[in-house]
């Protein structure tokens, strides 16, 4: 039977967790017709993003006239195009490619037949780099240690290696936004998030780690500057297990830091609220009691993302997906590819224009939702909306998920309301300012 480069670029993107291609066909992948290459780029970044249901990491793809082949998992990620003219040249730009642990993106330009024969066994002639496997000695033991981890980590499926570190060692787990669910919200190993606002070291307890791990970190999330003048040891998820190996186990819990205790008293009086218009974390707490198993809740940077990042109480990794860049229509876009693969979601954007006012990136994925026959529902949150009481906001969540028609629905929730939460844990650092305005 013959192979062609097709062939073999399919069976690669597959091994990659590429599941449909937008734009273009390609080989036997599903396609998903989009006209738009700017509208099949942001579809390919949010598939990516988004990964396999459990949150391991895949790409997404996009085929475009050239033809050009974009990969990614970052969304609004830029890659400079690479030209490929062998079917050798294509399979070694595919042997490690960028995107699959932390956001990342490909392009390549497919100078090539793809309908070329290819021999019986034509392999890559790159392999993937070896790292030497870290392990911490034992005297160090007795120093107060922390452990920071990105998104890297869920999307290497790494989660027992950070989990039993921090047991054996008798630390906290800090996350970024994009690690949410590495350790359940109630979990006495949860030290909470980084990154959000100015003063998160103190939140977390990182301005008094002696060292600091850092593993799966993504630089769009965490900068490097936000960790100047801290002692830190990076470890790739994947060999989080083995740091403590020699060590004897911990018998103690992880004490968290008295600013933790002062942000979550700002933040639980606001789930408990039952205010309209809501607050968003009691916004949040409904649509984590009603996410079915599997789902996800995509947003866009913003307020109603910020305080999703900062308040939704996560179990499971996964559970939370915001883009460390401000990328217009990420949310729709994240929205319609889990309605592509029936995954249960919630999405979520701010109320910046209102239904007539969306920005024009959304309201063309909302008319491609219709014409590809999908039901994307988006909540758009800000001062307008209805709502009888706090508890008709799990209506218009239940009567999302049960949707088969495109559906958008303003929820009143007061996004302003953050003199408090800004006095224990500083401004807000997320997102470039005028990317929110």
């Amino acid at each position: 039977m013959t192979r062609t480069i097709a062939d073999a670029l399919e069976e690669r993107l597959r091994s990659l967790g590429v599941q449909r291609v937008y734009g273009q066909p390609l080989a036997n992948l599903q396609q998903v017709p989009v006209s738009n290459p700017d509208l099949a780029v942001l579809l390919a970044d949010a598939d990516g993003r988004l990964g396999h249901h459990d949150g391991s990491g895949r790409l997404g793809a996009a085929l475009l006239d050239g033809p050009i082949l974009h990969l990614s998992s970052s969304p609004g990620g830029l890659a400079p195009l690479q030209r490929v003219s062998s079917a050798v040249e294509l399979l070694d730009a595919l042997v490690d490619p960028p995107g699959m642990l932390l956001p990342g993106t490909l392009a390549l330009h497919l100078d090539l037949d793809l309908n070329e024969v290819i021999p019986e066994g034509l392999a890559p002639t790159r392999q993937v780099e070896r790292v030497p496997v870290l392990t911490l000695d034992p005297s160090l033991a007795a120093l107060n240690m922390l452990v920071l981890v990105g998104p890297g980590v869920i999307r290497a499926n790494a989660l027992d290696g950070v989990r039993d570190f921090a047991r054996s060692a008798g630390c906290g787990i800090v996350t970024s936004w994009g690690a949410k669910g590495v350790e359940r919200w109630d979990s006495p190993f949860h030290f909470g998030t980084f990154g959000l606002q100015q003063r998160d070291a103190e939140c977390t307890g990182i301005d008094q780690a002696e060292i600091l791990i850092l593993s799966g970190i993504d630089p769009a999330e965490t900068p490097p500057h936000l960790l100047d003048g801290f002692v830190t040891q990076e470890v790739p998820p994947g060999q989080l297990h083995a740091l403590t190996t020699a060590w004897p186990p911990s018998r103690s819990l992880p004490q968290r830091p008295g600013a933790y205790e002062q942000l979550r008293s700002v933040i639980t009086p606001l789930y408990e609220s039952e205010v309209v218009p809501l607050t968003p974390p009691r916004a949040a707490l409904h649509m984590a009691g009603l996410l079915p198993e599997g789902g996800t809740v995509v947003a866009d940077p913003g307020a109603a993302g910020f305080w999703l990042a900062r308040s939704f109480p996560t179990s499971f990794p996964g559970n939370i997906c915001i883009p460390a860049s401000f990328t217009p229509g990420f949310a729709a876009a994240a929205a319609l590819v889990c309605s592509l693969e029936a995954r249960p979601y919630f999405a979520v954007s701010d109320q910046i224009g209102g239904i007539d006012g969306l920005d024009d990136v959304t309201a063309e994925l909302l008319e491609l939702a219709e014409i590809l026959n999908q039901p994307v529902s988006l909540q758009l949150w800000g001062p307008e909306g209805t709502l009888s009481n706090s508890a008709a906001h799990i209506e218009v969540l239940q009567g999302q998920l049960a949707s088969e028609h495109v559906r958008i629905d303003e929820v009143p929730v007061n996004l302003d309301a953050i003199e408090d939460i800004e006095r224990v844990a500083g401004e807000l650092i997320a997102w470039p300012i005028e990317s929110l305005s």
